[in-house]
């Protein structure tokens, strides 16, 4: 009967660090996103500083971080 439990644990343990790695690549997409809109030249204002200034304002920046977009 014991072991019946452990195993629900082992199962919940592995859900909740799957979970937690899943937000910390979200957090660590929106962090890059900011850092290229930071890095960005700004003259003239181009493509890749729209999509990375959108991006993290709206949300977006946790995808958006991963992509590169050349800027002129």
């Amino acid at each position: 009967m014991l072991g019946q439990y452990t195993t629900i644990n082992k199962k919940i343990m592995k859900g909740g660090i799957v979970i937690v790695l899943m937000y910390l690549a979200l957090v660590l997409g929106e962090i890059k996103c900011i850092v290229k809109m930071f890095q960005c030249n700004w003259e003239p204002i181009g493509k890749a500083e729209m999509v990375y200034t959108v991006g993290t304002f709206t949300g977006l920046g946790c995808v958006i971080g991963y992509m590169d977009f050349k800027d002129k």
